[in-house]
């Protein structure tokens, strides 16, 4: 099948290189020639596992191309992907400016096909989007053209997007065309022979369960942080301890529920405000969902001012392990890291930063803090030591050897991570979130 993907970001490039790599035909568009250049050349500008090499090998077997020219693209595929961004307005709305745009692009370029044309909402959008992008559309072409609306939201994870894509959980088509969703089976169908996860609604559904999706993930995390911040209050208390005994539960689970210092990325913040502010507009406030958000980026704030608190010496110098959103990715959009950092700096804290994609992070830290080459190189002569990002060369640190790299003695495992026990042992004071195992207490 011939494919046309409008915008080489996250999703889009993700999406159109898996598409290749299974025998269609895929253009991606983008309206920057540097990264289109790039793209041709088989360099990805994003970091996500196995990606590049799946973006290389097609692009190298011809199945993969990239270009600036989005007629030619639209005029010569089946399935039209949108996939440009959608990022936030100032009052945490979606942006629909690049959307618009590309739909009435690809309004006026359908304008003189002939045969049956799908196009597919792929990025993330406020409910109610798929009405816009029709009117736009039709606003645009020619009686004579036949086409159908699909929504087809993502479902992808940075850091596990090849594997989500390959081995989806389910596919959410919304349409109201028969025959646009039987072309949109057939692509599919390479992802659905083991098991059927193809499911159908409206557009109006798919764009509603993509939301709910984010929503409800982002509250859990929220709903797991808040608690953990209850747990500090409690003497005896221990948040691993007690999710564990929740999550037991069969009707609550253990996906999602394990204290951090909160979500970010592209997704779940923008996601969840933009969720709210379009209901609003419609004149409902919803009452949890208002609050989900507020309560995540005061977690942070929360976190970072409790290390502040412990860190009593004079000047003290941090080391911090992890600054991206999550690990298996370069993203530090909403990233915790920012704040807890920024926060340090704001205080006279000494920060030198060691992550295995640090590459945003020098750009929006600059030389406010300084960069190690390795975890060790970033303990050297610090009073503390902070775990921010999961990555796994973090999951088994050498106690001894941060004892005797470190001057001080502050663990804060911000992800819980390692054993309280092992630290306090070698004699580290941890801190973990909603942990009370600081030095003295074994339990």
């Amino acid at each position: 099948m011939k494919l046309s993907m409008v915008g080489t970001g996250y999703v889009g490039l993700t999406t159109g290189a898996l598409f290749a790599d299974r025998g269609n035909q895929v253009t991606c568009v983008d309206t920057n020639s540097d990264l289109v250049k790039q793209l041709c050349e088989g360099n990805i500008h994003i970091f996500e596992p196995g990606l590049e090499n799946i973006v290389q090998r097609n692009v190298s077997n011809g199945n993969l191309n990239f270009t600036t020219d989005i007629g030619s693209a639209v005029r010569d595929s089946n399935v039209i992907f949108l996939a440009v961004g959608t990022p936030s307005n100032g009052d945490g709305s979606f942006s629909l400016e690049y959307l618009k745009q590309a739909a009435k692009d690809i309004g006026k370029e359908l304008n003189g096909t002939t045969d049956f044309k799908v196009v597919v909402g792929k990025s993330t959008v406020p409910q109610g989007t798929s009405e816009t992008v029709l009117k736009i559309i039709n606003e645009e072409v020619e009686d004579a053209v036949n086409w159908a609306y699909v929504s087809n939201p993502e479902t992808l994870a940075e850091g596990t997007a090849v594997k989500d894509f390959e081995k989806p959980s389910r596919i959410i088509i919304g349409t109201d065309s028969d025959e646009a969703f039987l072309v949109m089976k057939e692509l599919y169908h390479p992802f659905n022979i083991q098991q059927d996860r193809i499911m159908r609604g409206s557009p109006a559904d798919a764009e509603l369960a993509k939301l709910f999706s984010n929503a409800a993930l982002a509250t859990r995390i929220a709903m797991v942080n808040e608690f953990a911040r209850i747990a500090d209050t409690v003497p005896g208390a221990d948040m691993d301890t007690v999710r564990k005994m929740v999550c037991e539960d069969p009707r609550i689970g253990y996906q999602f529920m394990f204290p951090s210092p909160g979500y970010g990325g592209s997704c779940f913040p923008k996601d969840v405000q933009g969720l709210v502010a379009r209901a609003k507009q419609e004149g409902y406030e919803p009452l949890l969902l208002n609050n989900v958000h507020r309560s995540n980026e005061l977690h942070k704030h929360y976190l970072g001012e409790k290390v502040s608190q412990l860190l009593t010496m004079d000047r003290p110098k941090v080391g911090v392990w992890g600054v991206t959103f999550k690990p298996n990715t370069d993203d530090m959009r909403e990233a915790a890291s920012i704040p807890i950092i920024t926060g340090l700096i704001n205080r006279g804290v000494e920060v030198i930063v060691y992550d295995p994609q640090d590459n945003k992070a020098r750009d929006i830290f600059g030389d406010r803090v300084e960069f190690a080459k390795e975890k060790y190189e970033a303990v050297e002569d610090t009073d503390a030591l902070i775990l921010l990002t999961e990555w796994k060369e973090f999951d088994s640190p050498d106690f001894n050897k941060l004892r005797e790299k470190m001057n001080g003695n502050q663990l804060f495992d911000l992800r819980n991570r390692w054993l309280p026990q092992a630290a306090n042992r070698v004699g580290f004071s941890y801190h973990g979130v909603g942990r009370n195992y600081s030095l003295g207490n074994s339990r």
